[in-house]
Order: structure tokens, then C-alpha cells, then sequence
């Protein structure tokens, strides 16, 4: 499995899934994964060319709903805009955080069921000083996942395979 910018894809993506925001009586809520075995194909565009990334993620319910909870904490301090809502069969969030030195915006949406297929995508610009220079990188991430089944083989619940058999802790 790549490392680098795909493995902070996936984690971007995992942290996206995981998101929560405050409750309103008519704010739509987010999916979570269910718990098992998903197959995972990302790919993420900063510009220079899409790279893609198929790997195996097992997705333990309790931890997966945990970490809805503490990413509203995260949320809630570091964005000065984070809206969930429904627009039609997608769910959608909008978001404007700051951390660090870095500003993030972004567009998410995310369709289907979550216990057989899901679709995310993301379109977000990180802007901030990078070794005294402003930078700014447009990045789309895509990621399709199907569901393969309760038992996660050799996997714990947050770890992740890639096709050549690495592993890392991506929840």
C-alpha cells in the first residue's frame, strides 16, 4: 500500500465518514459504515494526475460510532462552518475549518446505503504557509466501497489491507 498522500486520503476519507455535527431537528444525519469487511477504492487528484488505492477495511460498529462522537468535538472547535444536510438521495456536508496554519474548505457528499455500497466524494481546498509561502492544493478524493461481509479475516476492527498485503490503522 502507498504511503504518504493516499494513506491521508484514506484517513480523510475514514474521518469524513466519521463526522457529527450539532443536532437540529430537521439537520440530516450521517451514515455510518456497517460493521464488517468493505472493499475500498479511492482515488485522489491534487492536481498532478489521479492515484487510486483498493484496499480491505474492517469496520467495528463500536468503534465506528465512537468515533462519530469524538470527531463532533473536533468539529465543533476547529470549523467555523460545518453544515450536514440532505439534498435529495445524497447526504451533504459543508465545511470550513482551520487547523494548525492550515484554512480547509470542503464539499462532501455522500450516497448510497452503507450496509452493501457507499460513494463518497470530496472536493476541498487546503490553503496555508507552508516553509514561508502561501500555498493553496485543490484536492478531489472519490472513494466507492462495497460491502464483503461480517467476518474481517486477519483484520481488526480500523485496520486496513492493501493489495500487497501492508496494513495500517486508518480509524
Amino acid at each position: 500500500m502507498r504511503s504518504g498522500a493516499m494513506g491521508r486520503a484514506v484517513a480523510v476519507i475514514a474521518g469524513v465518514l466519521a463526522l457529527d455535527g450539532p443536532a437540529l431537528a430537521d439537520e440530516a444525519s450521517l451514515p455510518e459504515r456497517k460493521a464488517g469487511l468493505w472493499e475500498l477504492h479511492t482515488v485522489m487528484d491534487e492536481g498532478l494526475g489521479p492515484k487510486d488505492q483498493t484496499l480491505k477495511m474492517c469496520v467495528d460498529a463500536e468503534m465506528e460510532h465512537n468515533t462519530v462522537k469524538a470527531s463532533s468535538v473536533e468539529h465543533a472547535n476547529q470549523c467555523t462552518k460545518y453544515e450536514v444536510k440532505r439534498e435529495g438521495e445524497k447526504t451533504v456536508v459543508d465545511m470550513s475549518c482551520q487547523f494548525a496554519s492550515r484554512h480547509v474548505k470542503s464539499r462532501t457528499e455522500m450516497t448510497g446505503d452503507f450496509k452493501s455500497a457507499l460513494l463518497v466524494k470530496i472536493d476541498s481546498t487546503t490553503s496555508g504557509d507552508h516553509n514561508g509561502q502561501t500555498v493553496a492544493v485543490k484536492r478531489t478524493i472519490t472513494q466507492i466501497g462495497k460491502y464483503l461481509g461480517e467476518s474481517c479475516g486477519e483484520l481488526v476492527g480500523g485496520e486496513a489491507m492493501g493489495s500487497d498485503g501492508s496494513r495500517v490503522m486508518v480509524q
